[in-house]
């Protein structure tokens, strides 16, 4: 009985990192402005990026000098994936953008289909 109850005890205590590790994931909230910095063939370009998220749920839009654009995808703990649709001359063309969140910063990158990746970051406006 004595072997029992220490190793439950053993169990629960090396669950309890992960636990923690879990719970802090959770908390990850990107709602809000965000400036990103965008690393493009043509140089470097700075955009607004408004989030509101619901839970997983993502929405919100990117708006730069060329305009701007709705997005929609999600945020399962510390990773954000979503896709942008633009309007090219009539034709559409979408950005799946895939991230890390750490704090206030993002790192990640931007999926142009056939013309490629670029990599850009973000930080939470204050």
């Amino acid at each position: 009985m004595k072997h029992m109850v220490m190793l439950m005890l053993a169990v629960g205590l090396a669950a309890a990192p992960a636990a923690a590790q879990d719970a802090q994931k959770a908390k990850v909230d990107i709602t809000g402005a965000w400036t990103m910095t965008v690393d493009s063939p043509q140089g470097q370009m700075t955009i607004t990026a408004n989030f509101k998220q619901e839970g997983e749920t993502l929405t919100g839009n990117h708006v730069s000098e060329m305009g701007e654009a709705t997005l929609k995808g999600t945020v399962k703990g510390n990773d954000v994936n979503y896709t942008l649709t633009l309007d090219m001359g009539g034709q559409q063309m979408s950005i799946v953008h895939k991230a890390k969140v750490d704090g206030d910063t993002m790192t990640g990158t931007a999926e142009l289909g056939e013309m490629g990746t670029m990599n850009w970051t973000a930080k939470r406006k204050k």
